[in-house]
């Protein structure tokens, strides 16, 4: 029997890292725990982030307008940045084939197409989508409250660079919020403003309680099958 996957989608300062911590430690089953930004920290090489020399190839930030150079901020991928959340989503899919319930924070995008990627990986195994949606006023006074350079703590960087990183940071969190929550559906959404941790899981576990979720098969139709990706050449499963 495959895996439970349960995703809680969000931004920063939402809460999504902290609910799947305190989530696996109220479990009274095993789960495992993932996140995007574990894997960005772990597995990516920085150099192809964001900030890096090579995040051309990875996923870096431009304007969103051609003519406000200096104003807000979005996110594009390259070739590097696609196939790395290809194997993301795919350890996912490895996770629930192999029995073992797993919850994960993720930024589940439709451009770039971080949720299209996702929801056929995960075809044909129990997911539930939880999306934890405080208010955007919420978010920045989160934001706010965190320590300078917390971030980068155990980087390289240099304070000058770290400076740099957090103010183009500040530039992207306008898109993010509106790229994050763009999905049309989702089994649960919470806001989280004024809940404590124990308060969201209880919510998600009552939630998961009714069952498998239903979002991604009603996102499969919204988003057909990419047929001219090669992970997908062989793949009649569905059809």
């Amino acid at each position: 029997m495959s895996g439970q996957i349960i995703i809680v989608n969000g931004t920063s300062g939402s809460g999504k890292s902290t609910t799947c911590e305190r989530f696996v430690q109220r479990a009274e089953d095993f789960w495992l725990t993932s996140g995007i930004d574990h894997f960005l920290g772990a597995n990516f090489p920085k150099r192809f982030g964001h900030h890096g020399d090579d995040c051309q190839l990875g996923f870096y930030a431009e304007s969103e307008r051609e003519d406000d150079p200096e104003g807000p901020l979005r996110w594009r991928f390259g070739p590097v940045g696609i196939k790395a959340f290809a194997v993301f989503h795919e350890w996912l899919a490895s996770a629930s084939r192999e029995g073992c319930n797993i919850i994960v924070d993720h930024l589940l995008m439709l451009d770039p197409p971080l949720l299209q990627d996702c929801i056929w990986r995960l075809s044909g195994l129990p997911v539930l989508l939880v999306n934890l949606k405080p208010p955007y006023e919420v978010l920045e006074q989160r934001i706010a409250q965190r320590q300078i350079g917390q971030r980068f703590a155990n980087s390289q960087y240099d304070d000058e660079r770290i400076k740099h990183a957090r103010e183009r940071l500040d530039r992207l969190r306008p898109w993010f919020y509106r790229a994050v929550y763009a999905s049309p559906h989702c089994d649960l959404e919470i806001d989280s403003a004024n809940l404590n941790p124990d308060e969201v899981c209880s919510q998600l576990e009552q939630r998961l309680s009714q069952g498998p979720g239903t979002a991604f098969d009603t996102l499969r139709e919204l988003y057909p099958k990419p047929l001219n990706h090669p992970s997908y050449a062989d793949d009649d499963s569905d059809d």
